[in-house]
């Protein structure tokens, strides 16, 4: 019956297949607060497939204090689990990039200048989530003139940004692009982050969508809003880069 199709809850399978790529995720076992082992990269991205993804971006975490991860041994990891994928007959296409803290260490970072960028091209930056960094437009301006697109990844996500929405704006009119996590629509770190992301979107602030996923718990909390209408209605309607990675 019409009113059946109209209750029924949408088949998350295929749902993401427009965005085609996940540009942050953290997949590869033991090098950050992500999958811890191999059968859980497997079973997420066994199951992102299936939502639609043909390509994910692996963007471990670099943390001065807490996850001082190397690239050239994330490149290797990163090739260990292609072996993997391949040998489970997992058809998911990998590139890498990194999800770089802007922190204490961050500008001794830039004077290396060594970061791991997807295709070689985007830069993906996270904030402290509590608390505003003194000087952001100054260096986001040094990333731009070092040849860096920067991507602020779950800007819903920072609080202060609830309370100042001067500081995305600034951020925006200076060309940074914004990714948000889908998680961020389900519910997943809150209502006022719900809220945020909606918003964000509606005010063409959104370039990008990623899973920030790092476990079952967040794959379980991903199709569940695969199949929230709101969310698929949100998906319908807009366009986004992913795509373009």
């Amino acid at each position: 019956m019409i009113f059946d199709k109209f209750f029924k809850t949408p088949d998350p399978d295929g749902a993401l297949a427009a965005i085609q790529t996940d540009i942050h995720s953290h997949l590869i076992p033991k090098v950050d607060d992500g999958s811890q082992s191999y059968d859980t990269s497997l079973e997420c991205i066994r199951r992102m497939a299936e939502l639609g993804y043909t390509k994910i971006c692996l963007t471990s975490h670099f943390q001065t204090y807490k996850f001082q991860n190397d690239e050239d041994d994330i490149l290797r990891r990163v090739d260990e689990l292609r072996k993997v994928l391949a040998e489970n007959n997992v058809p998911m296409e990998l590139i890498v990039g990194g999800e770089y803290l802007v922190d204490s260490g961050f500008r001794k970072r830039m004077e290396t200048n060594r970061f791991l960028k997807m295709n070689d091209h985007y830069l993906l930056i996270e904030f402290n989530f509590n608390q505003a960094i003194l000087g952001v437009s100054e260096l986001v301006f040094e990333l731009q003139r070092m040849g860096h697109e920067v991507i602020l990844a779950h800007p819903e996500r920072y609080l202060y940004f609830h309370e100042h929405p001067e500081i995305p704006k600034t951020l925006k009119e200076q060309g940074v692009f914004f990714q948000s996590n889908i998680n961020s629509f389900g519910g997943f770190y809150g209502k006022s982050t719900l809220t945020e992301s909606y918003k964000y979107v509606a005010n063409g602030w959104t370039e990008f969508l990623g899973t920030d996923i790092h476990n079952r718990t967040y794959l379980e909390a991903l199709v569940n809003t695969c199949q929230d209408r709101k969310f698929r209605k949100m998906l319908d309607n807009n366009e986004f880069l992913n795509n373009t990675i």
